[in-house]
């Protein structure tokens, strides 16, 4: 009985080292890089346009602008500002920014697909009506986001 209690307990230790093992090879995490974090506020120069993006959530979050030239966006991951720049657009056009653009460093891509709400009118801007980021690391991870927000031109002065 002894012998039989001994290679019970040696099985049972050779299958959890096994598992151990198996589940010490795990698939890498997503980076710190696809979580948004609040921007701080943009200036806007005169004769620029700029579109700008909040989180849609209980308490908006500023995480996004976008200029159109040049064509640029910046962003805040991982506890630093990212420059990113426009590599594709489609869609609509309102002062130089699209309802669908991407923008990208090589490592972080935002993916911006918007609806520009075109019975609201706005001096110099439009109002988004509906959006979505999606944010992709270089691991090919990726979160995706609701947002609001604006696109907005300041007059010469």
């Amino acid at each position: 009985m002894a012998a039989v209690l001994k290679v019970l307990v040696a099985a049972l230790a050779l299958t959890l080292s096994v598992a151990t093992g198996a589940s010490a090879q795990q698939p890498p995490q997503p980076s710190n890089d696809i979580v948004l974090e609040q921007l701080e506020s943009q200036d806007l120069v005169p004769g620029r346009c700029g579109l700008f993006l909040w989180l849609r959530s209980a308490q908006p979050l500023f995480v996004m602008v976008a200029y159109a030239n040049p064509s640029e966006a910046r962003v805040r991951t991982a506890g630093r500002n990212r420059y990113l720049r426009r590599v594709s657009f489609g869609k609509e056009q309102i002062y130089g920014h699209f309802e669908r653009q991407t923008f990208t460093d090589g490592r972080l891509t935002f993916e911006v697909d918007l609806e520009f709400d075109t019975q609201r009118q706005v001096r110099s801007g439009a109002v988004v009506k509906q959006g979505v980021i999606r944010v992709r690391d270089e691991d090919k991870w990726e979160s995706v986001h609701p947002v609001g927000g604006l696109v907005v031109c300041k007059d010469t002065e």
